[in-house]
């Protein structure tokens, strides 16, 4: 599926041409290379993400992610890489927005919306009826940005289990789960 920003809807100073796509096994090393300087942005160092694992991890029968390029004649601009979710309370699928990244230079040119719509648009399509994503709070320019998007939920608060935690959880409940035979 590709999604084409219409000649008519294109503000002033917007990319020309742009298109909005899914991933490529080829288009690996591109989204490396802007996974880590969102993580530079992010934490302070690169991220650990690369070509070799966005091929293996989203692509295929098992892929843990998906995710959406936008392109112009300048090359990609940007990714959103995303995975499906699930509301037990409005019993509705939906997606969840790990990444959001655009190059610098083509930031404020539409390029980010252009992504998050395509990827509700492409939710959609695939019965989705919501959408999610997480900020950090020290990130104003993004926060400003998602809250033109949609409003922040001031009633959740986001928990996460990494690392050691993430192993003593796994390690204490490791008897418990076990696949049928």
């Amino acid at each position: 599926m590709l999604w084409r920003r219409k000649r008519s809807s294109e503000p002033a100073g917007s990319v020309e041409g742009l298109v909005v796509r899914p991933a490529l096994p080829g288009d690996g090393e591109e989204v490396a290379a802007m996974a880590q300087a969102l993580g530079r942005l992010d934490s302070g160092r690169a991220s650990d993400f690369t070509a070799e694992r966005f091929r293996s991890d989203g692509f295929g029968e098992d892929r843990a992610f998906e995710t959406l390029v936008a392109e112009s004649a300048d090359g990609l601009l940007g990714y959103a890489i995303y995975y499906p979710g699930y509301d037990t309370d409005s019993a509705s699928r939906g997606i969840y927005l790990a990444d959001l990244y655009v190059r610098e230079e083509f930031r404020r040119l539409g390029v980010g919306r252009a992504l998050v719509r395509g990827l509700a648009a492409h939710g959609r399509s695939r019965g989705a009826r919501w959408m999610f994503w997480s900020v950090r709070r020290r990130n104003r320019r993004a926060r400003r940005f998602y809250r033109a998007l949609a409003p922040e939920l001031r009633d959740v608060l986001l928990c996460a289990a990494f690392g050691p935690r993430f192993q003593r959880l796994a390690d204490a409940g490791s008897w418990i789960v076990r696949r049928p035979d």
